[in-house]
This record gives C-alpha cells, structure tokens and sequence, in this order.
C-alpha cells in the first residue's frame, strides 16, 4: 500500500509538464449566469470533534451568506497536487490545478511546482492536495465528519460486513445519492427514531478552536446537511440526486502521507459544486467554482454555504486561455 502510493508521490519531485490556464481579472460588476454554487468545508485538525460534528452534520445551509473575508496563513505552506477522482470533464487534470493554483495562493498555500512542473526546493513541499473533479451524480455536496483517510474517497471504502456495504471497495453514503425513495425514508426514520447515526462518529478532530469561515448575515436556509431535506434552492438540487459539477481538494501532510500511505488522515477539505444545467460544460462553471471556494480553503463553515445571488454567476468575459503544453527543459 505504501510502496504504491510513494510511486506516485516520487514523480512529483521530477517534473512534469503543465499546460498554462489564464482566467479573467474578478469584475463583480459584470455578471452572467448560474446558480446556485455551494461550499462546504472542514479543517480535521484544528476544529474541536464536537464542533466539527455539528457544523458538518448539524448546521443547516446559509443561504447567500456574507463573503468572508481572506484569512491568509501566518506563513506560507507549500504543496504538490495529485490526482484524485477525475469524471467527466472537458479540462484536463492540468488545467484545472492550474486555475487552483493562484487561488490557493491568496490563502498562503504556495504550489511547490513551477510552470514546467519542476520542484525546485522540494523540502518547503509539506503538504499534498489531493483534487477530485469534473461531472457526475451527487446529492447532498458536502463534507464528511468521518472516513477520513486517503482510502476514503468522494465515497468511503468498505470496512467490516453490514447493510452499509455495497459489495467490493464501496460503502453506502447517503451524500452521493442514488434511489431517493430509499434515501429519503432513512432519513425520515433517523428523524423520527435517531436510529440512523450519519457521520456522528469515529475520528477526525483536533486541539484548539479552529478557522470558522462563513456565516456572516445570512439567512438560515430548510437544509439540514445531515437529513438531506430540500435548501428550497434553485428548486430540488439537494433533495434528490441529479448531476453536479463539483471540485473537491483533500489536504494530507506530506511526510504522513509517506509513512502511512492509505491510511494517512486528512488535515481539511473543501467541497465545491453547482447543480448542471442543460447543454452546460464543466468548464463554464470551473472559474465559478474556484472563485467561490476561494475564502474556504483550509477552512470550516457551519453548515453548507449556498450562493444563489451575483457570486455565484458566470461572469461576462471569464475566459479560459488553454496553451500548450510547456516543454520539459
């Protein structure tokens, strides 16, 4: 398990070749779009279990918060990119970690990869950013309080033997959706009896109070994340499973990564997505997302923050320039 996953880690630290991605300059003035775009994110280290927990499975969504403000790092952390579950998409994997890139850096996390995917000082790099993306069906975009490890991806992997179990590597987890009826009568019966526990157990947490992102003024939405109920957002987009367009970042220590393989343990995740609309591309939305996601990295909301107002359209003129790929020298 380990020797596999260092196999994947040692190429970083050679070089690759990354196609440059340029987005348009941020003019809320000028908007056009989508809506709407939810984040949910939590930071494993540094929140409190219980408050992890109740923000995570508790809280119910803010609806058009206030955006929060950036909270960049005391010092800059630098990371290499990875990887994760990519589905269908119109952009590469290399195009998209590029579009991350200068957002993560407004929040002080600095790619240890230069243009050519070179790692030039590779003992600044402490961190790995695992990135999930691209299209398909989903239900309730949020984050996990539990199954946290590298094992774990968008769905957690199968442990033990009970109903929860799919068969194979894959668990039953109600966020991904699938037969509705069956979804929402659990969640009817954990209502009524608690007899179901979603995501109220196992690791995660830390030691002192952490980063709260969001919040601010907003309203306090129908949703309760862990009951699946309706946002009355834009419609039935998180009361019954339906195509999402959805970028998710993991963060693992990278020495952990290295010593326990599968089973390191996340530090945070930031789950961003938006409902698909028809005839719409992944990529008309990708600039969107990441916009959005921005303030949230490394962070944890209370509860998912839904944007249905200006931040979360499409803005006239938010181009994506794709060149070719840059020559490894």
């Amino acid at each position: 398990m380990i020797s596999s996953l260092s196999r994947l880690l040692a190429p970083a630290f050679i070089g690759c070749a990354l196609p440059l991605a340029l987005v348009a300059a941020d003019n809320a003035a000028a908007v056009k779009g989508f809506a709407p775009v939810s984040v949910s994110s939590a930071n494993y280290r540094t929140t409190p279990r219980d408050e992890l927990v109740r923000a995570v499975d508790g809280d119910r969504a803010a609806v058009n918060p206030e955006t929060p403000g950036l909270k960049p790092l005391s010092a800059p952390i630098h990371f290499i990119f990875m990887p994760g579950e990519i589905y269908d998409a119109d952009l590469t994997y290399e195009q998209l970690t590029e579009m991350l890139t200068p957002a993560l850096a407004k929040k002080g996390y600095v790619n240890g990869a230069d243009a050519q995917g070179l790692i030039r000082e590779p003992a600044k790099v402490t961190l790995v950013l695992r990135v999930h993306y691209g299209t398909r069906t989903w239900r309730l975009p949020t984050v996990r309080a539990t199954d946290l490890t590298w094992a774990d991806g968008m769905v957690p992997r199968r442990k033990g033997k009970g109903l929860h179990n799919l068969g194979a590597e894959q668990t039953w987890e109600y966020r991904a959706g699938g037969n509705d009826d069956s979804l929402n009568a659990a969640a009817a019966n954990a209502a009524n009896t608690q007899s179901f526990g979603f995501g109220s157990g196992g690791g995660g947490g830390g030691a002192a109070a952490g980063g709260s992102a969001g919040g601010g003024g907003a309203a306090q939405g129908a949703l309760t994340p862990g009951l699946g109920s309706n946002a009355g957002v834009g419609g039935v987009e998180y009361g019954s499973t339906r195509d999402f367009h959805l970028i998710v970042v993991d963060a693992f220590d990278y020495q952990e990564l290295k010593k326990e393989g599968k089973s390191a343990r996340r530090l945070w995740t930031t789950f961003v997505s938006a409902p698909k609309e028809p005839k719409q591309n992944f990529s008309d939305l990708a600039s969107t997302l990441i916009r959005n996601a921005t303030p949230y990295f490394g962070e944890t909301t209370r509860g998912m923050q839904v944007y249905s107002d200006t931040r979360a359209e499409v803005k006239i003129g938010e181009m994506i320039e794709v060149k070719e790929p840059a020559k490894t020298p």
